[in-house]
């Protein structure tokens, strides 16, 4: 039965020690959260001083530079929130998922991130039950200008369907896709007014932004804050594509479907831990801080993976390369038992 989630394989752990790894914290997500919000401000503040003090080399650097991280961590951030797993007290939680989605405004929308989410875990790419990624990804080279410049077309995309959540009167106007629909079904009305009200609200509130900026001199924050999720996201691609491009679709074992790869501290602290991808489409109710000990738990049951981006990416090259001559090649797994190929 579709409606209730599929087969899954999952790798055996003590249970004892999973519940210990389910254990939230309220304390290490609360440092997290303030030190990366508290550099986003930094890198924000140095932007606006380089604009009214410096030459537009400089103002254009310190934005991009804004820009980068703020589009390397902020979606994994609001990734982990709407998961609901990351404190203990859940107050905490939603209070940041709000700060989040501000911050992000029209880069993304928390209230219907999560009701996606919870289907691409259910059904984790598998052919018409999740669309939220939907395999074969492939990478076009506009991606990549996008990435590395403005995303014109994902801010035309993205502020369209705002504006279209927030005015259209018809509910099918509102949910023009069908994973729109799916997401929320006529019998849920009040899961559709929340997605209207926050959409409203994030226009309203970027727009009253824009008026004060403007009128105080700071034009420049328009671009920092409502645009700047549009902007330098190109190592948010790099981080997060490896999740499932060149896996296997249609089966219910994110083994095979999934990628980890090991990544440093810095991409850790920015990435939220979600180079651990795997793992936590086992164990979703495992907080992203437990992810490295959960991973140590179960590795003998686990895919041998790469380390490093670069390294990971190189496999990732070689996979896309192969599907153009066989469209049913995807990444060939080794475990530290045997190795496995596609069958």
């Amino acid at each position: 039965d579709t409606k209730k989630g599929l087969e899954w394989y999952q790798c055996p752990i003590e249970r004892k020690l999973l519940l210990q790894l389910m254990k939230k914290n309220n304390w290490i997500p609360l440092l997290h959260n303030i030190g990366q919000l508290g550099f986003w401000m930094a890198t924000a503040s140095f932007a606006l001083w380089t604009f009214h003090n410096l030459s537009w080399p400089w103002i254009i650097g310190a934005v991009y530079f804004h820009c980068f991280f703020l589009n390397f961590g902020g979606g994994a951030n609001g990734h982990e929130l709407s998961h609901k797993t990351m404190f203990k007290t859940q107050a905490l939680n939603e209070f940041f998922i709000r700060i989040n989605g501000i911050l992000f405004g029209f880069g993304g929308n928390y209230i219907n991130f999560r009701r996606s989410h919870v289907k691409h875990h259910q059904f984790t790419v598998h052919n018409d039950l999740d669309m939220e990624v939907i395999l074969p990804l492939k990478l076009r080279w506009y991606n990549w200008i996008f990435g590395l410049t403005i995303n014109i077309q994902g801010m035309y995309i993205s502020i369209f369907r705002y504006f279209r959540y927030a005015f259209a009167r018809r509910r099918e106007v509102i949910l023009k896709s069908v994973w729109e629909q799916i997401n929320f079904p006529e019998t849920q009305p009040e899961a559709l007014k929340k997605l209207v009200n926050w959409a409203r609200f994030i226009i309203i509130s970027h727009l009253a932004l824009a008026v004060v900026f403007i009128a105080t001199g700071n034009w420049i924050l328009v671009m920092i804050i409502t645009f700047g999720p549009f902007t330098a996201g190109w190592f948010g691609l790099i981080t997060t594509m490896p999740q499932h491009i060149g896996m296997k679709p249609d089966i219910a074992d994110w083994r095979q479907n999934t990628r980890t790869y090991i990544a440093g501290p810095i991409v850790r602290f920015f990435y939220w831990n979600m180079n651990y991808h795997v793992e936590h489409h086992m164990y979703p109710a495992v907080p992203y801080y437990n992810l490295p000990k959960l991973r140590k738990a179960i590795e003998d049951d686990l895919p041998i993976t790469t380390r490093g981006l670069i390294t990971t990416w190189r496999e990732v090259f070689k996979i896309l390369k192969r599907q153009k001559q066989d469209p049913e090649y995807y990444a060939e797994l080794v475990y530290p038992s045997e190795p496995l190929r596609n069958s």
